[in-house]
């Protein structure tokens, strides 16, 4: 996401109108695998994580590298975004009612697949409503692993997963923590208001602690990057209202993303369609990119530019059905993958990557992929090769395809 925006000649030439077939398939591992929780990118590995399993394939060949089994009976309830040092951080628990009260808080090697240490936490109020994975539960920044336990944050040594110091904030709801450098972010939600904390890393000495500055109550507030400090709100009611919100290192808020004309509102939470949350909102450079609503559609189809460092709407671009975004060579790579259905009933299904320049939308390469039925839950490049992750794994759904960009 943060590379330096390389030529386009990295993309050209812009149309090719032979399919690229993919270079490897890996192999479904044979267990029932019907739903993908996550995934990262590193080192030459793409891992995908299930809620009982993370399987690790080399993305030169897509051979299967490692696979690491959640312990027990547990099921995967959390796991850091990055890889800090080779190492990810993972929550798993009991599936059933007073399971968070058994909750355990694994450190993984991610070039291996071992577990370096584990560590009992009882998550009883680390509260959530779905089967998904919790965002904002876990993260990683130098030698701390930072859990939150819904009452306070956590901080555990990174080699040895002991307790180093205990940040309590109070029974707040809907606790969110993402590391930047020597601090963290705590993003809490309490009777309709949101407030925002600064906490130092090596100690936990809160730093500062601000209300967030919106009108009307929120129903639901997302710690979305913690550099720079992104939070998506959700309003409450008639006087609540949606926005995307940019604050400084003081916490004060310095840019509302709203806006993109036409009556059209940013939107930056749950998509009806990217399934990678974490690409719900994205950017490269000083263009900050997120989805914005069609006020005579339901559904979420135009991908919006703005300028992170003033707000200003800068384009937007009708994609008509985005399955997975994210940014690569300073440029946004957008898949679609849809159903293209005949007059003799016969279904075939197409797939098109688009590149976007970030600075003003315009279509810079685009390319079709062979695909079959099979939906991708994100996409990862590594050097011209894109990593297709599937949304389930089956003996006709593989976990992860490779192409090559030609």
């Amino acid at each position: 996401m943060y590379e330096d925006k390389a030529p386009e000649s990295a993309w050209l030439p812009r149309r090719r109108l032979r399919k690229l077939k993919p270079m490897w398939v890996a192999r479904h591992s044979g267990h029932d695998d019907r739903e993908t929780l996550g995934s990262l990118l590193h080192d030459g590995l793409v891992v995908r994580a299930a809620f009982d399993r993370l399987r690790a394939f080399d993305t030169g060949t897509g051979a299967e590298r490692w696979s690491w089994q959640v312990p027990g009976r547990d099921v995967l309830a959390a796991m850091t975004d990055e890889v800090v040092d080779g190492v990810g951080l993972l929550v798993h628990w009991p599936d059933t009612r007073e399971g968070r009260k058994q909750a355990r808080v694994t450190a993984l090697d991610m070039t291996s697949g071992k577990a370096l240490w584990t560590v009992p936490r009882d998550l009883d109020e680390l509260w959530h409503h779905s089967s998904g994975l919790r965002p904002g539960s876990v993260a990683l920044s130098g030698e701390h692993a930072l859990v939150a336990t819904g009452e306070a944050v956590v901080g555990l040594d990174r080699r040895t997963g002991r307790q180093v110091w205990v940040m309590r904030h109070g029974p707040d709801h809907g606790v969110r923590i993402g590391a930047a450098g020597e601090r963290f972010y705590v993003l809490t939600l309490r009777a309709g208001a949101a407030t925002v904390r600064a906490v130092s890393v090596t100690d936990g000495r809160v730093l500062w602690k601000k209300p967030l500055a919106v009108d009307g109550p929120v129903a639901k507030a997302e710690l979305v990057s913690a550099a720079p400090l992104l939070i998506s709100v959700e309003g409450e009611g008639r006087r609540g209202t949606d926005r995307l919100l940019r604050l400084d290192s003081d916490g004060n808020t310095v840019t509302e993303f709203s806006s993109a004309g036409e009556g059209s509102r940013a939107v930056a939470h749950e998509s009806w369609r990217i399934t990678d949350r974490r690409r719900w909102v994205t950017w490269a450079g000083d263009t900050l990119m997120t989805f914005v609503n069609v006020p005579s559609s339901e559904y979420l189809f135009r991908l919006a530019g703005f300028s992170l460092s003033t707000g200003r709407h800068l384009w937007t671009w009708d994609g008509r059905g985005f399955d997975a975004l994210t940014c690569h060579r300073g440029h946004v790579v957008a898949l679609k993958h849809f159903e293209d259905s005949h007059e003799d009933t016969t279904v075939s299904w197409l797939c098109e990557v688009e590149v976007i320049d970030p600075a003003d939308g315009r279509r810079v390469a685009r390319r079709r992929l062979r695909v079959k039925e099979d939906e991708p839950y994100t996409i990862h490049l590594h050097g011209d090769r894109l990593l297709w992750v599937g949304k389930k794994s089956g003996p006709l759904e593989p976990p992860v395809k490779a192409y090559d960009w030609r």
